[in-house]
């Protein structure tokens, strides 16, 4: 086991520590590269601050050359094939060539799945509606600006959207034809539309993203995130389906989910990613990654 870091203040400590918790005998470097020399590895985690899903890729190849599995904290790389094919197929050529597997893990993909396992008893869908509100306030300022624009003026919004360091959340549009190809649905149109919600400061203090999927002019499917400095910390799925059977269906959750939720899926995920075929994997093709209580090397 092994810890990275390229912040000087944590290199050299223990990463329990660094991290709130006891001593676990893992002192945090800031070489990677040294590192898989010397520690024999099953999965490297990538949980630092976003990049592009390409830089990403690129960043974490010395892992895969030391034959090391990878997952990514990374909603964007969740669904390669939908929003990147040429990244993809690069992705999957070269794990398979020192067979191991590269996948996205995170809070999303539970929302995914969600949709689909809900469906499983239907005998007929005729529309989907799929909400998920967010109180973001387990996130720092820093991440909630760099993705939702949260705490930024609008002209501040608009400036660092066109720099690309606050993303632009077209991103949002490849999940909803991902999402319909499960049932076979191959949309013709898909449109996002965004709107800002500001406080009595004229600061963004949310973000409402709407992206509808449409078959010859008929909305199929619509996924919208409300994300947002919600004071009654409300976080919940809501998922409707027209169709045979109706479907209303509420999850709510504490206000921590979005944050545990991604640490979950990645660390659980680390017992199931070697039993999956050398490649890259859209999440949607693996299976359901429940917390392990016992030895995870049981289950590897």
């Amino acid at each position: 086991m092994g810890a990275v870091d390229i912040d000087p203040e944590k290199v050299g400590r223990d990463a329990g520590v660094v991290s709130g918790g006891e001593p676990i005998g893992v002192t945090i470097t800031d070489d990677a590269r040294a590192l898989a020399e010397t520690v024999k590895a099953d999965v490297a985690l990538n949980v630092a601050a976003p990049l592009g899903v390409r830089e990403t890729f690129h960043e974490m190849i010395w892992a895969i050359e030391k034959s090391i599995n990878v997952i990514v904290a990374s909603m964007e790389t969740c669904n390669l094939w939908f929003t990147d094919k040429e990244l993809a197929q690069e992705v999957d050529k070269t794990c398979k060539k020192f067979g191991v597997t590269y996948v996205g893990f995170g809070a999303t993909q539970a929302e995914e799945r969600y949709i689909t396992m809900m469906t499983e008893g239907s005998v007929d869908v005729r529309h989907i509606s799929f909400t998920h509100h967010a109180d973001v306030q387990a996130f720092t300022d820093e991440s909630n600006a760099a993705e939702w624009g949260i705490s930024l003026t609008q002209e501040e919004y608009d400036r660092r959207v066109a720099e690309g360091t606050v993303k632009s959340k077209e991103d949002l549009k490849s999940i909803v034809p991902y999402v319909a190809d499960s049932f076979g649905w191959k949309l013709d149109d898909v449109i996002l539309s965004k709107k800002l919600h500001f406080d009595e400061d004229d600061k963004i203090d949310g973000l409402t993203a709407t992206v509808e999927g449409f078959i010859n002019g008929v909305s199929k499917i619509d996924m919208n995130w409300e994300m947002l400095i919600d004071p009654e910390r409300k976080y919940f799925d809501r998922l409707i389906v027209d169709g045979t059977p109706m479907i209303n269906a509420l999850n709510e959750y504490t206000p921590d989910r979005g944050m545990a939720a991604t640490i979950g899926a990645i660390t659980n995920g680390i017992a199931y990613i070697s039993k999956l075929p050398s490649g890259y994997a859209n999440t949607l093709s693996v299976p359901a990654c429940p917390i392990i209580y016992d030895e995870y090397g049981l289950h590897i």
